[in-house]
């Protein structure tokens, strides 16, 4: 007999890491230093570090991916939620989509729910790829949007594509080994990946561990067909709701929103308190099995821009 230790995250875990992986699912600073996510919660750096370290130990948080902006890719993201119409064919239509290109990142859900982020070049290609999607999943109408990201406000380079690819796995790794691996000094690649970050190419993406967690961790699809009044339901949400842990309020019309729970009527309580809220037209609510990044496509488009003359 063996017993598996959960990590049971409290309210400052939490806010840790919201702070961590950003407000929209993004961060664009790979290389947040605990200090300033201390100084945002009003705590000492060492309190961040053990936490997170913590959670590493317990296997709750065991890494974090760099993500390359689609806009740097001249391409464009959408959100792709479906449901499986066999669920006893999910784990198969889960290995389909991952060789799909421009797939980047999938939500695995309890039961028949999927949630795809997928990157495309034009509307054309998007129509194939969810005709693609419908046919693989027997799902003919799945639920798309649009995800906004910042126009990128620096040239990538081919030292940059170097740095990129040594970092993509583990965008925290050390920039002594970074510097090494692509024959730039120390100083030129932390001045080269300020200048990414901070230029909105690269950003921040979390791998967590769900079945590590102790509770249910969630996540709920709120559409609101009125841009004004889903302003007012995403401050509402963000501000009312003590353990949202990560939030994307892009679209002009969806939201996402990640929280943890004690149990499932918690979880319930919050999705019908949600659809409450003046504005929201529906709620759907997932609770999380997986969360998968994708970078073999990714690479490939780094690799060849490597030998862009």
């Amino acid at each position: 007999m063996y017993f598996t230790i959960m990590h049971h995250a409290d309210d400052l875990d939490v806010r840790i890491i919201k702070e961590l992986g950003g407000s929209n699912l993004s961060q664009w600073n790979v290389r947040e230093s605990y200090s300033n996510i201390a100084d945002r919660l009003g705590i000492d750096d060492e309190t961040v570090r053990r936490r997170l370290k913590r959670a590493e130990r317990l296997g709750s948080l065991p890494g974090w991916k760099m993500m390359v902006s689609p806009r740097v890719l001249d391409c464009r993201a959408v959100n792709v939620s479906l449901r499986v119409k066999d669920e006893r064919k999910k784990p198969g239509v889960i290995s389909e989509l991952i060789d799909l290109e421009g797939v980047i990142k999938f939500l695995n859900f309890r039961g028949d729910g999927l949630l795809l982020t997928l990157y495309y070049n034009n509307d054309d290609s998007l129509k194939n790829k969810l005709n693609l999607i419908a046919s693989v999943s027997d799902c003919p109408n799945p639920i798309v949007w649009e995800l906004a990201f910042p126009e990128p406000t620096v040239r990538v380079t081919v030292p940059d594509w170097k740095i990129i690819e040594s970092m993509l796995e583990d965008a925290r790794k050390s920039l002594n080994g970074v510097s090494k691996s692509v024959g730039l000094s120390l100083r030129a690649v932390e001045r080269r990946l300020n200048k990414l970050t901070e230029g909105y190419a690269v950003y921040l993406q979390g791998t967590p561990n769900f079945n590590k967690f102790a509770g249910l961790s969630c996540v709920f699809i709120v559409f609101c067909p009125d841009e004004k009044e889903k302003r007012a339901v995403d401050h509402t949400i963000i501000s009312k709701a003590r353990r949202i842990e990560l939030a994307n309020t892009s679209s002009r019309h969806y939201s996402i929103f990640v929280s943890l729970f004690d149990n499932l009527a918690e979880s319930d309580d919050f999705a019908g308190w949600i659809n409450g809220l003046d504005g929201v037209k529906s709620v759907g609510m997932g609770i999380m099995k997986d969360l998968v990044v994708i970078q073999n496509w990714i690479r490939d488009e780094i690799i060849k821009r490597q030998f862009v003359k």
